[in-house]
């Protein structure tokens, strides 16, 4: 019986065993064993021998029935053989031939005992042997030839039992399992242990309680033994466990429990001696009486050892976990980066770990009983932290207490650093004490200071970044102006030659291309800062379809491309950014062109969800695909850097046509079979059920629509004498006059003489003298209010944001093709913003 002791303490456990307690037990197991098998195995040879009866003879002889004999045989060898087990291992056949001994005992005990409680016989008494021989002085007192008696048939039969289920348990309601076989074994013994009493002190009803013969003194003996035998043999279990523990419960056992015994036995004989005497009555109620009380007196020395035992183990344990604690404590507080330290009400210190040594400069043995205040802290904050902590003391509210705060403390050397302080009241303390946390936060303020010399530079970087791409796309956009003004003009001059309107159709689209590279830059900037807006009105999708396919179908002529367009939706009206939504599409398409090799094929396809209320447009192509694992990285920008080397472009196109579908409540996934097995683009947005009579209204208005005979006065600023030439041109042959100047003083005077004829300013942003929005401002000064639009080549949303503010109505971003400038004065005169001049 071996109980290892708690890993964190060096005492041993409650009831860890005596040292010699294993060899008690095994002395106990084998006297329980060899005493019986000689009384029962010579009682027995005078029944084989008959030569040997003649020692039954003897006065006061009495021998045990061939039965007794054949089951105490058989209980000691299943103890024998449970013994031999212990050391031989599970599949000896020692341990299962040990429990059908104990069931051949049990057997013979129950079958006698069910013969007394019948009044039957079984044949069973006489069948190992004969009923009696003349010299056996025991068959005067058995009840039955042959039959042992009731007391002993039930102690064989729960010794039996015992030793048949040595190792059986049971649960009871909801408790632990409970080992059966030293209950069974303490039962067994009663019967026998009252035999043994009665025959000590003469009194006969001890040794037949039941009405039945009295057992054996020889045969008492032996059962008695073969039950210690079974506690003893397990001794890691209750009561041998409890008996053999080094605690005070166990202890008190040992001292009480043999000489209560002995007290028992002697007042026993005394009692019988008394008898004999004529001292004491023949009635033995009184004997019964003192029997019952002495039963109650081990019953409260059990009781009482365990209730030391239940006191020492939560003393131990208490006291285990208080040093467990301690030690914990003392190793956090050893260990700790912060630190630790802790103080009286009087601001004393009371301890101080290495970190604070380590942080402050001064050793333990040096702050233990100064005053803190005095050391750490410096001398202008002293004052605040008396007062702090007098004020607890006074009304038990502290307002640093479980704050953490960032102030300067001092070292042993008189330097000060940035420390993090938090103090607490240690709870339940009497009296009072508290414990401060400090850490030493130089490096973390340098590192957060680092984070800012850092995060105020990527700011600034990102916004130089910003500004070199609104520079670059002013400077980029300004000289395409009037290249592009001239050749969306000129393509469309029937008076010149076919092949040089197709010349300037060329430049025209390659224009708008630069063009349109420049503007991915900026939407790629907008994206970034979330400030891509949408302009939304009703537009039909199909339209938008067919407008950026005749953008780029020449490029698809040139390569003969065979491409299907079938747009069967049923719904394809939703609320959306028309130019946005195109730009996706051309996007989609101007890819699918790019990817796919000459003669291949594009499908571009489009049908109504019910499901989900949604459009879904499919562009699918025959070109150079990509790898499945892949889907997703076309959507980030810059990701189809490999592939724009040897195809051109920026790899921009899907990572704005995401955003965009995006912000309009839609979905974009791409897919592919693998390299060369072409590409799918699938486009889902949600749309309206809107009319088509609403639709078609829609798009017409977007449409350019020349008043007839509506013509205005227009005063054109513009530094770039290129673009103003152009300009001015291309305006008069539209049937406006023009007042052209390239600065914001000569735009005054202009003004000024022409105030009352002017109806419009069509000026750049970007002026020698000032910006548009300067000379908008000029002239509402000076009460001259012309309606505006601005031309410039910054579009960033400040950009247009700006321009509003100084009064523009619209702000075109160049380069300007001469059909959106025309566009634009024609809606300010239909929806009525133009103003009237003064």
């Amino acid at each position: 019986m071996t109980v290892p002791p708690h890993p964190s303490s060096p005492l041993p456990a409650v009831d860890s065993p005596l040292p010699l307690a294993e060899r008690i037990c095994n002395g106990v197991v084998i006297t329980a064993t060899l005493v019986p098998v000689a009384v029962a195995g010579s009682n027995l040879a005078l029944w084989c021998i008959p030569a040997l009866q003649f020692i039954a003879g003897w006065p006061g002889m009495m021998v045990m029935r061939v039965n007794t004999c054949v089951a105490i045989l058989s209980a000691a060898f299943s103890l024998l053989l449970w013994h031999l087990a212990k050391s031989r291992g599970p599949a000896c056949w020692q341990r299962w031939m040990a429990p059908f001994c104990g069931a051949v005992a049990a057997a013979i005990g129950c079958l006698t005992s069910l013969e007394y409680l019948m009044h039957s016989d079984l044949g069973i008494d006489t069948l190992l042997g004969p009923a009696t021989f003349p010299q056996d002085h025991a068959n005067a007192f058995v009840s039955a030839p042959g039959r042992m008696s009731l007391n002993a048939s039930l102690s064989l039969f729960f010794l039996g039992l015992a030793l048949w289920g040595l190792d059986w348990k049971v649960r009871i309601f909801n408790f632990r399992g409970i080992f059966t076989a030293p209950i069974l074994a303490v039962t067994s013994a009663l019967p026998a242990f009252f035999a043994l009493v009665g025959y000590v002190s003469g009194t006969g009803n001890f040794t037949g309680l039941l009405k039945s013969t009295n057992i054996l003194l020889h045969t008492a003996l032996s059962l008695m033994l073969v039950a210690l035998g079974v506690m003893a043999i397990r001794n890691d279990r209750h009561p041998v466990r409890r008996i053999l523990s080094q605690s005070a419960g166990g202890m008190l056992l040992r001292w009480m429990l043999p000489g209560s015994t002995a007290s028992l036995i002697i007042l026993a004989w005394m009692v019988g001696r008394g008898r004999g005497s004529g001292l004491i009555a023949p009635g033995e109620g009184r004997a019964l009486m003192l029997f019952g009380g002495l039963i109650l007196f081990y019953t409260l020395i059990i009781a009482v050892s365990r209730a030391v035992d239940d006191e020492e183990t939560k003393a131990r344990l208490a006291k285990s976990a208080l040093r467990d604690e301690e030690q914990r404590s003392q190793s956090i507080l050893k260990t700790s980066l912060d630190g630790v330290l802790l103080m009286d009400v009087e601001g004393r210190i009371v301890d101080w770990n290495l970190a604070a040594e380590q942080i402050f400069g001064w050793k333990r043995e040096e702050m233990l009983g100064r005053v803190l205040a005095d050391y750490i802290i410096p001398e202008r904050m002293r004052a605040s932290h008396t007062h702090a902590l007098q004020t607890y003391l006074e009304t038990g509210v502290g307002p640093i207490l479980g704050q953490r705060l960032e102030l300067p403390a001092l070292r042993r050397d008189g330097s000060e650093f940035p420390a993090e302080l938090s103090i607490n009241a240690v709870v339940d303390a009497v009296p009072p004490m508290f414990v401060g946390f400090i850490r030493d936060i130089t490096a973390r303020q340098k590192a957060n200071q680092a984070l800012r010399e850092a995060k105020d530079e990527a700011e600034k970087a990102s916004q130089a970044k910003d500004d070199f791409l609104a520079a670059l796309s002013h400077e980029l956009r300004t000289p395409l102006t009037p290249v592009l003004l001239s050749s969306s003009v000129m393509s469309k001059d029937m008076r010149l030659p076919e092949d040089v309107r197709h010349a300037l159709g060329m430049i025209e689209r390659h224009v708008s291309l630069e063009a349109r590279l420049i503007d991915d830059l900026l939407d790629l900037t907008r994206i970034s800062r979330g400030k891509l807006l949408l302009r939304t009105e009703l537009c039909d999708v199909h339209s938008l379809i067919h407008h950026a396919w005749e953008i780029i179908k020449d490029d698809a002529k040139s390569k003969n491309l065979d491409v299907q367009i079938d747009l069967q939706a049923s719904h394809s009206r939703l609320a959306g950014d028309p130019a946005r939504i195109q730009q996706v599409f051309w996007n989609l398409l101007k890819n699918a062109v790019k990817f796919t090799p000459p003669a291949g094929s594009i499908q571009l396809t489009s049908h109504h969800d019910a499901a989900t209320m949604t459009l879904v447009v499919e562009v699918k192509d025959t070109g150079i695909g990509f790898e499945p694992s892949l889907a997703q990285q076309l959507f980030l920008p810059f990701e189809q850097e490999k592939m724009e080397v040897q195809f051109g472009g920026l790899g921009l196109g899907l990572a704005i046509a995401r955003a965009i579908v995006e912000l309009h409540g839609g979905s974009i996934a791409a897919s592919s079979a693998g390299p060369g097995k072409g590409a799918l683009f699938t486009v889902a947005l949600p749309c309206e059920a809107a009319t088509q009579k609403d639709a078609i209204a829609s798009v017409k208005k977007r449409e350019i629509q020349q008043p007839s005979g509506q013509f205005f006065h227009i005063l054109l600023v513009e530094d770039h004498e290129p673009t103003r030439q152009v300009l001015a041109r291309l305006l008069n042959r539209a049937g406006h006059q023009v007042t052209a100047v390239g600065s914001i003083a000569e735009a005054l005077v202009a003004a000024e003489l022409e105030s009352t004829r002017l109806d419009m300013l069509v000026s750049d942003v970007g002026l020698p003298d000032g910006s548009g929005m300067d000379l908008m401002r000029n002239l509402r000064s000076r009460e001259i209010t012309l309606t505006g639009i601005a031309l410039s080549g910054y579009g960033m949303e400040e950009d247009l944001q700006r321009t509003r503010d100084a009064g523009f109505a619209r702000h075109l971003v160049k380069p300007v093709k001469f059909d959106q400038l025309l566009q634009a004065i024609n809606e300010l005169h239909t929806s009525g913003e133009m103003q009237n001049p003064i």
